[in-house]
This record gives C-alpha cells, sequence and structure tokens, in this order.
C-alpha cells in the first residue's frame, strides 16, 4: 500500500543508477531515460539520496506509482495513456501498479553484518546457558522414580485454633477505614499518578511514491510525565479477632480413636480479651520405610479413611521426586498393582 503525500508533505526526487553506462545519481522523476546513453530508467534501481542530495518536487502531483509498457517494458507514469517509446496502449497495464509499488516501496538498504563483538558472544552464551540450566531444572522436578514401599507407623493430630477479640494496628487509605477505628494519625502518601503531557517526540520517515519521488512524512509521538497524586492514609486501631493460641490432641498409632482437644476459654463474648473457637484442622500421617534405604522413612499424609486403609506391615509402592526425595501421594497403590 503507497501513501499519498498530503500538502503538510515535503517531496523529493529518487535517484537511480543506469546499469548500462554507470552513470550514477540520476534523478528519479525528472531523468526517465539516462542522460549519458538513453536507456530507460530501471524503477527497482531508485534509492533514497542522502540529505545533501535531495532534490525538492516542486508543485507535485501524485498520479500513482509507474507501470511499464507491455510491450516495449519502458517505464513512464501512471498518468500516461500511451507508451512514449513505441506509442502502445497502457491501459493493460494498470496491473502493474500494485506490483512495482510492493517492489519500490520504502526498503532502506541494509547495513552489511556486523561482527559480533566478544562482548555480545558472552551475553549470548551466558543466556543460553541460563536456558539450558532452566530446562534442565524443570527436568529435574518432573523426573520421578517408583518407590516400594513397606508401612511401619501412623501418627495423627487434631487442632482447634482459638482466637482472642483485642486491638489490632492497621493502615488504610482514610476514606475506606472503618467505622470504629480509634486511635487515628493521618499522614499524606502517594495513592497514584496522572499521565500529564509534556511534549511530543518526532522523527521523519521516508516514503516512496513509486513515481520516482518520495515523501518525508514527520511522525510525532506524545511524551509524558508521571505526576504523583497524594491522599490522606490513615494508621489507626480496631478492635478484631485474630489467632492467638491452639490446642492440640495426637497420637502414633491405628490403636488410638483420633479425639479432638478440650479446649477452655478464657472468657466468652466480644470484651477485650474473650476468646472463641476457630478453625479445626487435622493430620493424618502414614509412615514406610523404603526397600532401597533401611535407613530411610517416607510420609503420606491422607484423609482418615485411606489412612486406616493402611496398615502397618502391608507393602505399597509410588512414585517420587528424583530431585527432592518426596512422595507422590496420589500415586500410591499396592505393590502387586500394575
Amino acid at each position: 500500500m503507497i501513501d499519498t503525500p498530503t500538502n503538510k508533505d515535503k517531496t523529493y526526487e529518487m535517484l537511480w543508477s543506469c546499469e548500462f553506462c554507470g552513470a550514477k545519481k540520476l534523478l528519479g522523476k525528472t531523468h526517465r531515460h539516462c542522460p549519458e546513453c538513453g536507456a530507460a530508467q530501471d524503477p527497482s534501481r531508485r534509492y533514497f539520496p542522502s540529505e545533501e542530495e535531495k532534490v525538492a518536487v516542486e508543485d507535485h502531483v501524485f498520479v500513482g506509482a509507474d507501470v511499464h509498457c507491455p510491450a516495449c517494458q519502458a517505464s513512464m507514469g501512471a498518468a500516461a495513456k500511451h507508451c512514449a517509446e513505441c506509442g502502445a496502449p497502457l491501459d493493460k497495464a494498470a496491473a502493474q501498479v500494485a506490483r512495482v509499488a510492493d517492489a519500490t516501496a520504502e526498503k532502506p538498504k541494509e547495513p552489511p553484518p556486523k561482527r559480533r563483538s566478544r562482548k555480545g558472544l558472552v551475553i549470548g552464551l551466558v543466556f543460553a546457558g541460563l536456558g539450558l540450566l532452566s530446562i534442565l531444572i524443570i527436568a529435574l522436578a518432573l523426573w520421578t522414580e517408583e518407590k516400594q514401599l513397606t508401612t511401619i507407623g501412623h501418627t495423627w493430630q487434631r487442632e482447634i485454633r482459638i482466637e482472642a477479640f483485642g486491638p489490632k494496628t492497621e493502615s488504610e487509605w482514610c476514606g475506606s477505614m472503618p467505622g470504629d477505628a480509634y486511635s487515628v494519625s493521618r499522614s499524606r502518601e502517594v495513592r497514584s499518578h496522572n499521565s500529564v503531557k509534556t511534549g511530543e517526540s518526532c522523527s521523519t520517515r521516508r516514503v516512496d511514491n513509486g513515481d520516482g519521488t518520495f515523501t518525508e512524512k514527520q511522525e510525532c509521538t506524545p511524551e509524558y510525565r508521571q505526576e504523583p497524586v497524594y491522599d490522606d492514609k490513615c494508621n489507626y486501631t480496631v478492635d478484631r479477632w485474630s489467632y492467638a493460641r491452639s490446642a492440640t490432641a495426637s497420637g502414633r498409632s491405628l490403636a488410638e480413636v483420633p479425639v479432638w482437644p478440650q479446649v477452655v476459654l478464657r472468657a466468652a463474648g466480644t470484651t477485650i480479651g474473650s476468646e472463641r473457637e476457630g478453625q479445626r484442622v487435622e493430620t493424618y500421617t502414614v509412615h514406610f520405610g523404603d526397600a532401597a534405604d533401611a535407613a530411610k522413612t517416607l510420609t503420606c499424609d491422607l484423609a482418615e479413611a485411606s489412612w486406616r486403609a493402611v496398615p502397618v506391615g502391608t507393602r505399597w509402592k509410588a512414585d517420587a521426586s528424583v530431585l527432592t526425595g518426596l512422595l507422590d501421594c496420589t500415586t500410591l497403590r499396592p505393590a502387586d498393582a500394575r
């Protein structure tokens, strides 16, 4: 797609070189033929001039990218109705406009490949090494091996977490502070930032018009600074329930019936110092001996019903992480299972 020049854009002539006689820096719009040998201009050999070589095109009217005569292949402006070389009609050459536009779109000459510096090579090797290390760590984390296990014991624990009602120090934006807060202190702090426009950063882009000229288009990007927005921050005290202590009961065999611990609250109600029962947590752990290492003990935390279904002396197998040695208890199965 070609950018159509506007009145604000500046238009200049492209340059080209004659491939037959070697003439250099010929004007893309003015010199449709080489002034030295008369050869027709090859649009594919046009290029952008340097700043010192720019030739402005006064009152330029863009009529479309050049077309080639289908009879003699001569190049001329898209507004022409007949070929200036052989007189052939150009109505069949309209389809060439898009092809020429694509071929002559702005494509700055690629600089010669730079030799990679030693510093760049070192940085590349470091990143490659880090990538390989990451892959190795992931592979180790996923690598498992099957363990042959024998049940050697059971433990259980039941915990009741006790909460106490009392003062807590908290901090919040003053507009969101709870209504029962007291001992309040305020301070001004940055809450957010506003983007404030400070100007523009502009650059010039060269666009090949496809007719032997190019246009310099100025493109600007707005620049902003971050301006802090201040608000009141409140530090305060508020009376709330929070964790204070735990009561626990535990055992070391299947023969014991797990029970919840006796809880004695220091005070009831909602006054300062009052207590109440909070979350209840129960853990049932099976201990296994490792057939490959008699000195090693492995464990699994299971639901109570599953815990009871793994009696001492029975044989099991499960997958374990090679990296951490921990069992994947979801893979626990009887030793004779496949």
